[in-house]
């Protein structure tokens, strides 16, 4: 699929996920830009498996994400043109989910670990740290290091910004974000907050 053509695929999955939550889709020149960058990842050769969109609360990220889970479901759109995933498309599981799935379900854990597709929303919400059976663990952060060394395709979403990233998690995972992932800050406010005269979409 031409770079061009996914793009208007990606705004218009955009557009259906932002009105189904109740909100008007609102254009930028911000958002033109993060979908076409994400066109090309899906389109042209990049060495990158991994989509990282970084900004404050309330201002489209989430639904971005959800948006492509559901476009790469509806026309198992291929990574690189090499690899075409199964019924799941993309999982997608909140950061807490999956921190917790550790303790709750390790085998569901594992399962998420090796999704060949995978976003991770709110980053950064979840503790960092857990102890299960007396050993401290880092289920977040094992996780996104188990996948960056298969190069397992991980998308995520996250309120901190970059430097946010580095201190919270360590130089370690904040370099291998930059290393492996097209990284997309959101700097536009919150779209939840009414403002006179503008369109919002959450």
């Amino acid at each position: 699929m031409p770079t061009e053509e996914a793009a208007l695929y990606i705004e218009a999955a955009l557009q259906v996920e932002v009105e189904k939550r109740g909100r008007t889709f609102g254009d930028s020149d911000e958002l033109q830009s993060h979908i076409v960058k994400i066109a090309r990842l899906f389109t042209e050769p990049t060495a990158k498996f991994g989509i990282l969109l970084c900004g404050g609360v309330g201002n489209g990220k989430t639904s971005m994400i959800y948006a492509l889970q559901n476009l790469i479901r509806n026309l198992e759109i291929p990574l690189n043109g090499n690899t075409t995933f199964g019924t799941w498309g993309m999982r997608v599981e909140s950061a807490k989910f999956i921190y917790n799935q550790v303790k709750v379900d390790s085998q569901e854990y594992r399962q998420i670990q090796n999704a060949n597709m995978l976003g991770i929303d709110d980053l950064g919400e979840e503790e960092p740290t857990l102890m299960n059976y007396g050993n401290r663990v880092t289920p977040v952060i094992d996780l996104i290091s188990y996948r960056y060394c298969r190069m397992l395709f991980t998308m995520v979403t996250t309120n901190l910004t970059p430097a946010q990233i580095r201190s919270t998690y360590g130089d370690r995972i904040a370099d291998r974000f930059n290393e492996m992932m097209l990284i997309l800050p959101y700097m536009n406010p919150s779209f939840r907050t009414p403002q006179p005269n503008a369109s919002q979409h959450q």
